[in-house]
């Protein structure tokens, strides 16, 4: 194995959950689960056995929605559930949550700030509504909320439920004593209860976090993930009306037609860790070459090296959530993994300095993606190390000189700053800016890049029409 020195600052352990740097042992398992758990043989086994089941007892297609007062992607998707009722034949059960503090969430009023940056983007493209606020929710506020809510998600009331999450996120005193004034049965002493046992579902489930539908021992995330969900219910028949498309598709990343003249760049931080950088890591270069925009690629650490602790629960579902995600990419993904945790990241970015100066930093960062989340090639071995330098089309023998060098360590800090500066908080991310370095949009997370496409051809269209 390749082993560098590393700054124990930088990279923390996670001891509950996870070690950074697993040992062959630990590598080997993690791996193996990471295949199986991608498995789309494994996935579709199943979903006809879940299907099988249903019809066995004769049962509806029974969704559980788990909504969130102060949560952004709550608010979007809730808009939506009313037409998601009427067009599919389900029986959905809307239950009123609460984020807690959790290995899974470790910053809830972060996120919240965050994820509204995030609401305030998305919302239009997906002619949606969301508000202009800043505020962090009153506790009073969202406390008066969540006993009306309750009613409201009992009773299917999801436009009027809808209107009361936008009024707790706006902090809207008139709006919630508006509700209080109609006819609830609100018993205050039940609320508690009822959120627990909300609670309890979500996590007794398989979950953690708010606007997320499970059906059939899936989980689909908000506005996101339901065209996911969508087309599973389209598959089973249960559409009710075909000629329509679906309620909320993800929109297309727009590789065209206009084509930039060296005004705009786009930085693109990654995780080499991260497999949701190994599936849209393509496409974002594709983005930059197919419309001329300059591409900027700033690698940071991962988030368990970073010392962000990751869940088994939560890694679990992300890595059937990315199957999913690349199925629908049509990549094929997850088949060959080998986790590239710890050590082989950080040879990776020990060589990376070196290799950009060559201008083969885009072929090094591409070809380790390849080797550990496609072609099933152990990073951290000396061969599998080789491997992916010789096929970036550079010298092994000047590299393994490079691994000692700690070029790679101030580069990371700096780019983890300018992340968090740009209000980004995991990867893969995006900057678009202009030729003046003004930002044009920042965006987190690898299902933003029709985002940045939008934005790229937006202001290309403005230009052209000066």
């Amino acid at each position: 194995m390749v082993k560098t020195k590393q700054s124990k600052a930088k990279l923390k352990t996670a001891d509950s959950i996870s070690n950074s740097q697993p040992n062959q042992i630990k590598r080997w398992i993690s791996s193996l689960l990471m295949r199986q758990q991608a498995s789309l043989k494994r996935r579709n086994k199943l979903r006809h056995s879940a299907e099988k089941a249903r019809l066995k007892k004769g049962s509806p297609h029974q969704i559980h929605y788990f909504h969130e007062m102060d949560d952004s992607y709550s608010l979007l998707t809730v808009q939506l559930l009313e037409q998601f009722t009427i067009k599919y034949d389900i029986d959905l059960h809307c239950h009123i949550a609460t984020r807690e503090i959790s290995d899974s969430v470790p910053e809830h009023d972060l996120l919240n700030q965050r994820s509204r940056m995030d609401g305030r983007l998305v919302a239009p493209h997906l002619n949606l509504l969301f508000p202009n606020a800043e505020e962090k929710v009153e506790s009073e506020l969202l406390e008066e909320a969540n006993k009306i809510a309750i009613e409201l998600a009992a009773n299917r009331r999801f436009s009027d439920l809808a209107g009361l999450t936008t009024a707790v996120i706006s902090n809207n005193h008139d709006v919630i004593k508006a509700f209080q004034h109609q006819p609830f049965k609100i018993d205050s002493s039940e609320t508690e209860k009822t959120l627990k046992k909300s609670n309890e579902l979500r996590e007794q489930l398989g979950h953690f976090s708010g606007a997320m539908f499970y059906y059939a021992g899936e989980w689909y995330w908000g506005v996101d993930r339901l065209y996911h969900l969508e087309n599973r219910l389209v598959q089973l028949g249960a559409n009710r009306n075909e000629s329509e498309g679906l309620v909320c598709p993800r929109p297309e990343i727009m590789m065209g037609p206009l084509r930039d003249s060296g005004d705009l760049k786009l930085r693109f931080f990654i995780c080499l860790e991260n497999p949701y950088t190994s599936i849209i890591f393509e496409k974002t270069t594709e983005l930059a070459e197919r419309t001329g925009v300059e591409l900027e690629i700033s690698p940071i650490l991962p988030m368990l090296m970073s010392g962000e602790p990751v869940s088994r629960q939560k890694s679990h579902y992300i890595v059937s959530d990315i199957a999913r995600e690349a199925e629908a990419l049509k990549i094929s993904w997850g088949k060959g993994i080998y986790d590239p945790a710890g050590n082989p990241v950080v040879n990776c970015y020990a060589i990376y300095p070196w290799a950009k100066r060559l201008g083969k930093e885009k072929e090094l960062l591409r070809q380790f993606l390849r080797c550990a989340f496609f072609e099933g090639i152990n990073t951290d071995s000396k061969s599998g190390m080789r491997h992916v330098i010789e096929k970036t089309g550079l010298d092994w023998t000047q590299a393994k000189s490079r691994l000692y060098l700690g070029e790679w360590e101030r580069l990371i800090e700096e780019n983890i700053n300018d992340m968090h500066k740009l209000g980004l908080w995991d990867t893969p991310s995006y900057q678009l800016s202009d030729s003046e370095g003004n930002t044009l949009i920042s965006s987190c997370g690898h299902d933003r890049l029709w985002l940045v496409s939008r934005a790229i051809q937006d202001y290309l269209k403005k230009t052209e029409l000066r």
